[in-house]
């Protein structure tokens, strides 16, 4: 996140609309460029409109069900899965915590009703996920054109997780009892009070090193668009801070003027050797 947050500017992908603009704008899809001298004035932004976009966006893939129904069907339950599994997990150090440092807490209760139910939801919607979106990989040409080995094996690895948990809490841990007693386990480095040995059934070993494995696996790989997306809309998408002059755009501009790239279409003259600058102001060469 830091290397992404400190990346070269990027040129502004839409002109509008941008969920950031007040209410009396973005519901057409206005913006502050619309008034005259827009430069000169202060920008007017809504935060509550930004997030209530993106919270829908993040948690119920707005795009991808306005674009493409058929593989929204499959991609929500693994994505929204993902987020309950999360969430499941974050209840369960609460639940730990307080069990360990506050006697007697009323919260145990409720607390331990959320574990079930975002527990439960959680697996039954990650393993249809996972099965739907590798079923429409294998079976739609035109997704499987562009499915690579690395696409099947993530898809892989994340299903493992999601069916060795299912087993388990279908073999005898509906309640999640051994979750609890793993959670106790990581806060105290390794008792629990109930006495329960992580990894006592095969399916319990497979879902506790499958899921800490996942942890430290996706935040290398393409599936961090979880968080990307972050820069993706407010770095791309939506940034429409004015370029003015000696402000912040502009250098940030002049400073990827002086990059020198390395890309591979060759009318571009891009050698490693030339600036963007120096590519740029050089006239176009006439092919005879």
């Amino acid at each position: 996140m830091v290397r992404l947050s400190s990346l070269p500017v990027h040129v502004r992908w839409e002109v509008y609309p941008v969920q950031h603009e007040t209410a009396s704008r973005v519901y057409y899809g206005g913006s502050y460029m619309e008034e005259s001298d827009w430069w000169e004035k202060k920008q007017k932004r809504s935060l509550f409109n930004e997030f209530k976009y993106m919270a829908v966006e993040i948690l119920f893939i707005r795009g991808l069900f306005k674009e493409n129904r058929t593989l929204w069907l499959v991609s929500f339950p693994f994505h929204f899965g993902l987020y309950l599994m999360v969430a499941a997990f974050l209840l369960l150090m609460l639940n730990a915590v307080l069990a360990l440092f506050v006697e007697g807490s009323i919260f145990i209760k409720p607390l331990d009703t959320l574990i079930i139910i975002a527990g439960w939801s959680g697996i039954v919607l990650g393993n249809i996920g996972c099965a739907g979106l590798l079923y429409r990989r294998l079976s739609d040409p035109e997704l499987r054109n562009y499915s690579s080995f690395t696409d099947y094996f993530n898809i892989m690895f994340i299903f493992i997780f999601f069916l060795s948990a299912l087993i388990s809490i279908l073999a005898g841990d509906p309640f999640f009892e051994g979750a609890k007693a793993y959670a106790t386990g990581l806060i105290t480095m390794g008792s629990s009070f109930n006495g329960y040995v992580p990894g006592s059934s095969i399916s319990g070993t497979v879902s506790i090193i499958s899921a800490s494995l996942l942890a430290v696996y996706i935040p290398l790989t393409h599936m961090s668009h979880m968080f990307m997306k972050y820069f993706l809309y407010h770095s791309v998408k939506w940034d429409d801070a004015p370029n003015l002059k000696g402000g912040p755009v502009e250098k940030a501009i002049i400073k990827n003027l002086k990059l020198k790239p390395t890309w591979k279409a060759s009318h571009i003259g891009a050698d490693g050797r030339k600036s963007w600058l120096d590519i740029a102001s050089e006239a176009p060469e006439e092919k005879s």
